[in-house]
């Protein structure tokens, strides 16, 4: 990660710092994960609230907590009106005070496989950071993305989602210089309820790529059509399974 300071940290997720100022050069959302020189943000989900933890980050080690409201405890802190949005904030912040270039992946199925091997290749070629497991979500990509630092020549980050709205979070934070869309298939119909839907959620990734980005399309994917207003002005790389006889060749820039 980049060292931040708290005012830094402050100013980036629109919070209030109490206390003095120090240097962070690491993020957790894991009170047991605790190191030295970190920020513990504690962060409210529908079944949980982490602000029961901060005790236990705070006697781990922790130097400075992100939270929704005023504590009790001897440390510094800042105040934001929502940890999970303000930690976003911070990732994209990283993101973009980087010269990676960052590859994004969605699809309904094969993501992670294909982000390994994707990971797997750029290795041979420069520093690379990837998505841990699957953890691909509106908490998982900002916690990737703060692994970058300046030695990074390359992200993998894989995008997923369970219903609309949390690619084009995602994807926005994380504003990829190529996206690989790598199928459509019925999958979270509970979220996304039709074929087209999925297809709509998928087709959100297309809002964070970068005005000279690149997008790798699977020609054997539903709804295709739906998709030519987003990319039309990009360079585009197209693959298939089926459709052998079309072959159409554009340079993917990751120099």
């Amino acid at each position: 990660m980049i060292s931040l300071s708290l005012k830094q940290v402050a100013k980036i997720t629109n919070g209030t710092l109490y206390g003095i100022d120090k240097i962070i050069n690491n993020v957790v959302i894991n009170s047991k994960m605790v190191v030295p020189g970190c920020l513990f943000v504690a962060l409210i989900g529908k079944k949980f609230d982490a602000h029961i933890f901060i005790h236990d980050a705070v006697l781990n080690g922790c130097s400075a907590i992100l939270a929704q409201k005023k504590i009790q405890f001897c440390i510094s802190y800042i105040v934001v009106k929502n940890t999970s949005m303000a930690l976003g904030k911070l990732a994209h912040w990283v993101r973009m005070s980087t010269k990676s270039k960052i590859i994004a992946i969605t699809g309904s199925c094969g993501k992670t496989s294909v982000k390994e091997m994707t990971a797997s290749i750029l290795r041979q070629n420069g520093k690379t950071i990837s998505t841990i497991e699957n953890y691909n979500n509106n908490i998982g990509v900002p916690i990737t993305l703060l692994q970058l630092n300046q030695k990074h020549k390359y992200g993998v980050i894989e995008l997923g989602a369970n219903q609309p709205g949390e690619i084009f979070y995602t994807s926005n934070i994380t504003k990829p210089n190529v996206i690989l869309i790598n199928n459509i298939y019925y999958a979270h119909l509970t979220g996304f309820k039709s074929l087209l839907g999925v297809s709509k959620s998928k087709s959100e990734i297309f809002s964070g790529l970068q005005d000279n980005g690149t997008v790798i399309i699977n020609l054997d994917s539903h709804h295709l059509s739906k998709w030519s207003k987003y990319i039309h002005n990009k360079n585009i790389l197209y693959f298939s399974i089926k459709k052998k006889k079309i072959v159409i060749f554009f340079q993917v820039t990751l120099k």
